[in-house]
């Protein structure tokens, strides 16, 4: 039976009232032919009334349908609001679920079906405890019960999946009425990532607790990789560490994968191509390549696929001061791209690993530097007992001597007792010479200082040097151009000189040169902070190279300590490094020595330059100075962070006539690049920088002046090097701390071709570079730095 709208009942009954009206009419006017006189008024009065009664009526009956049509209105509305809200329901991500008090299931929206992967019929008549973890399911009715007494409660549970799984979620329910039933509504969200996020934070705190203790680097490492492969099931993680030559990466740490593997990319060149982490070390940024099959830095690399390895996110570590550590890469054994969570955790792991490898580096610096402290100690307290001794023992020998000269007056010439008094006297000579030296150790010994040219005082004592070594040694001088003025006490220095030239001679075995070099060089902060006795500041460097024996590291340890010698009986005192040491104390310089057996020894002393403002720091040498018509044409763009070294390299290049543009850091450089109108001949760079490093600047350079010869300079030895080859044709390194011979000889290499002075080491090009570096510092030479006294 069809039903009618309230509009249309109404337009339905207004015919019909009409209609009856005026059948009404026509009754009554029929009947009025037949009817008495006084009959038609009564009759007109009856319609009348009846026509009014019937249109109050229908009045009224229009007032209810109104009525009833704005309630139908109404009733329309709310049902849409409920239908929209229910499908609001249907698609909200929390779970909205109605139990009843022994927990069956009386509602539940779609988002429980999506979450625990059910469909709607398989849940229908299921009680709530079956979709929970026996743990939770034992507490329900407890629950319950103390959702009836507080009537809504918040609470955290779980879920099981279909597939088994657990599913962590938050619950807030409360307690409702309906029908004289107590019901239960809970709304349940899904907090996977929440207790992610809980479990990521409570393993970062953990591993940083760990970085804050004396552990060791692997076990700190292997913290920061059981970090990642906790926060990410699944992942493999690995981390490796730049090797000393700042070439290579090296293992650090990866327990979860295979050892095969792990052997492989030990020593992986650092380059672009070179796999995810060499590519990601050189360009210093992440490098995500998600399927390793068909990607080209993968290529043929045969260990990836026999561990079975898919992906690899690969993300450089840091020291604060931006210097690369290492590498941090996470593999997957599926190919594989990562989220917006994944990457943060990269991030922060990479951050991790960079505090714990910088806090044991700076743990092993320091202690580098107490050791060297307390050496300095003990060198400085036997220091005191040698001169005290030697005072001593002066006081005793004067008599001897005395005596025995006089006894020589009156003893008659060529008699036994007159042989007998000279080697008494020659003997006691010798014992007044042992303590000079000590005195000379325990700087008790007056000086006489004068402005003194080093380089004049070599000269000068050659021929002695000479003399006093083996035929077949030959000694070779490297002085510096100009003059090397020091304050200092000639005769010390010539004890220094050749103290020195035997110790390097006892340590060579037949054949062999001693080099011996002066020159000019600046000591930066970086260098005092490496060599706390050296203050930054001008020093003469006069340094001895042999290629003998060299010595250990336990004789490197002892080697100033007056009377310890490694040679055999008879054949020295042990005087004569702590005599150096001695001297060169009490003219405010300092020693760095680096040896190790087979290798020969390298004694670098560094002495307070006294250069006078009359005479200029470095001459331009016979055949190493550039062409006067055409050095004022170049122009050098000098880069460097420290201000000490950019001031005086740069009034050494205007001396030389060179045009140089000076920037302090690489985005001045720019700028000044940008600005030049003449052009660039040349780039001479520090490569560690706050803004970016020197082969950076250098790529940007390469971009307006494609073929710019670069000069690298720099005080780290894992400093980055550029791999590419058109980023490496033109360039040449320079490490700190280097004279300012060294520094001129470079440049002039560069810009004319013009080869350093004959004897002096060729430098070195990034494809030697890498192979000396790492064959010379494949295990740490032993080094010998003396600490402030």
């Amino acid at each position: 039976m069809r039903h009618f709208s309230i509009a249309e009942l109404k337009t339905r009954i207004g015919i019909t009232v009409a209609a009856v009206i005026a059948a009404v009419i026509g009754i009554f006017a029929l009947g009025e032919s037949g009817s008495l006189v006084g009959e038609p008024l009564q009759q007109s009065m009856l319609i009348l009334v009846l026509c009014v009664v019937i249109a109050a009526l229908t009045r009224i009956l229009f007032s209810h349908l109104a009525h009833l049509e704005e309630t139908e209105r109404i009733v329309q509305g709310q049902q849409a609001e409920l239908a929209l809200k229910a499908a609001q329901i249907e698609a909200a991500n929390d779970c909205i679920v109605q139990t009843d008090e022994q927990g069956r299931l009386l509602y539940f929206n779609q988002a429980l079906c999506r979450l625990t992967g059910y469909a709607p019929e398989e849940l229908v008549g299921l009680r709530l405890q079956q979709l929970e973890p026996p743990e939770f399911a034992a507490s329900e009715e407890p629950t319950i019960a103390r959702l009836k007494e507080s009537g809504e409660a918040s609470f955290e549970s779980a879920y099981l999946a279909k597939d088994g799984s657990e599913i962590p979620i938050e619950v807030r329910a409360r307690v409702m009425e309906s029908e004289g039933r107590t019901l239960i509504l809970s709304i349940a969200r899904d907090i996977t990532q929440r207790k992610h996020a809980e479990q990521r934070e409570r393993s970062r705190l953990k591993a940083l607790e760990r970085i804050a203790s004396d552990a060791e680097l692997e076990e700190l490492l292997t913290d920061v990789v059981q970090f990642v492969e906790d926060c990410l099931p699944g992942s493999l993680c690995s981390i490796l560490l730049v090797d000393e030559s700042g070439t290579r990466l090296r293992h650090g740490c990866a327990p979860s994968l295979p050892a095969e593997y792990n052997q492989a990319v030990d020593g992986i060149k650092i380059g672009k191509g070179k796999g995810s982490c060499g590519t990601a070390a050189f360009l210093r940024q992440r490098v995500v390549v998600e399927d390793l099959d068909p990607h080209p830095y993968w290529h043929n690399f045969q260990p990836a696929r026999e561990a079975g390895l898919r992906s690899c996110w690969s993300e450089p570590v840091f020291a604060s001061n931006g210097t690369l550590l290492g590498t941090l890469a996470v593999y997957h054994r599926e190919p594989r791209a990562p989220g917006n969570e994944d990457l943060q955790l990269l991030e922060s792991a990479a951050h991790l690993a960079g505090i714990a490898i910088s806090r044991v580096r700076a743990d092993e610096g320091r202690h580098v530097l107490e050791e060297q402290l307390r050496h300095s100690q003990k060198i400085e307290a036997v220091g005191q007992l040698a001169a005290g001794v030697a005072h001593d023992f002066n006081n005793l020998l004067t008599p001897i001597i005395v005596y025995a000269d006089m006894l020589l007056r009156i003893s008659p010439e060529g008699s036994p007792q007159t042989r007998m008094i000279q080697s008494m006297s020659s003997a006691a000579h010798k014992a007044s010479d042992l303590t000079q030296k000590l005195l000379s150790f325990g700087r008790k010994q007056m000086l006489h200082m004068n402005l003194l040219d080093l380089n004049e005082v070599i000269t000068s004592f050659r021929e002695i040097m000479r003399a006093t070594v083996r035929d077949n040694i030959e000694i070779d001088l490297l002085l510096s151009p100009g003059a090397a003025k020091v304050q200092a006490d000639r005769g010390q220095l010539e004890q220094v000189l050749l103290n020195l030239v035997l110790n390097a001679q006892d340590a060579i075995e037949g054949g062999g040169s001693i080099c011996i070099e002066t020159g000019h060089l600046i000591l930066d902060d970086e260098f005092h902070r490496q060599h706390p006795v050296a203050k930054p500041g001008h020093y003469i460097l006069l340094a001895f190279s042999d290629d003998g024996c060299g010595m250990t590291e336990e004789t490197l340890r002892h080697m100033y300590e007056p009377f310890f010698t490694t040679k055999e009986s008879g054949r020295g005192t042990g005087l004569g490094l702590a005599t150096v040491y001695g001297v060169i104390k009490h003219h405010g310089g300092c020693i760095d020595v680096k040896s190790r057996p087979g290798q020969g020894t390298r004694f670098a002393i560094y002495l307070p330059a006294s250069a006078s403002s009359a005479e200029p720091i470095m001459r331009p040498p016979a055949g190493v100075a550039p062409p006067e018509h055409d050095s004022s044409e170049r122009t050098i763009l000098l880069v460097e962070d420290n201000q000490m070294i950019r001031e005086v390299a740069a009034d050494l290049l205007a001396s030389f006539g060179y045009r140089v543009l000076v920037a302090e850091t690489p985005s001045r450089a720019l700028e000044l690049a940008e600005a030049e109108e003449q052009g660039i001949d040349l780039l001479a760079t520090d490569v560690v920088m706050p803004e970016m490093t020197g082969p950076e600047l250098y790529e940007k350079l390469q971009e307006r002046y494609p073929a710019l010869p670069v000069l690298y300079i720099s005080g780290y030895t894992n400093a980055m090097a550029p791999q590419e080859e058109n980023l490496r044709q033109e360039a040449i390194f320079l490490a700190k701390p280097f004279t300012l011979e060294q520094f001129m000889a470079r440049i002039n290499e560069m810009l004319y071709q013009v080869k350093p002075p004959q004897g002096e080491p060729p430098p070195l090009d990034h494809r030697t570079m890498a192979q000396l570096l790492e064959a010379q510092q494949g295990a740490p030479a032993p080094e010998h730095k003396e600490p402030q006294p």
